[in-house]
């Protein structure tokens, strides 16, 4: 079961499935750090699991209908922090990675500079 928290804008009913429930979702851990994604809206949602359990995931959709997600407070508030700044503006975010003091790897984004 999905529980949207936070969208960026208004999405179709058909950017919500893709954005939550689609097979293809890409996972931003498998994005190659420095590639570029063009941002044109994002979903915070709960991924309520039979279980009980609960994973908050951030969707990113692209102006081409690509999506990636992932699990990443530290990507999340990143994400939300650029939106912020850019105040309705279109831009793109780069994945960076790296490790944290106690050696677990993470994600994060920042603002792509190189496109505005």
């Amino acid at each position: 079961m999905v529980e949207i928290k936070e969208m960026s804008r208004e999405f179709t009913k058909v950017e919500k499935y893709l954005m939550t429930t689609a097979p293809d979702i890409e996972p931003l851990k498998n994005i190659t750090d420095g590639e570029s994604i063009s941002v044109d809206g994002f979903i915070i949602f709960n991924d309520i699991k039979d279980n009980g359990d609960i994973q908050e995931i951030v969707s990113i959709i692209t102006p081409d209908k690509k999506v990636y997600s992932g699990q990443s407070a530290t990507f999340r508030q990143s994400l939300k922090d650029i939106e912020s700044v850019m105040d309705g503006e279109k831009f793109s975010i780069v994945k960076i990675s790296g490790k944290t003091k106690v050696g677990r790897d993470y994600i994060n984004c920042t603002l792509d500079v190189s496109n505005l």
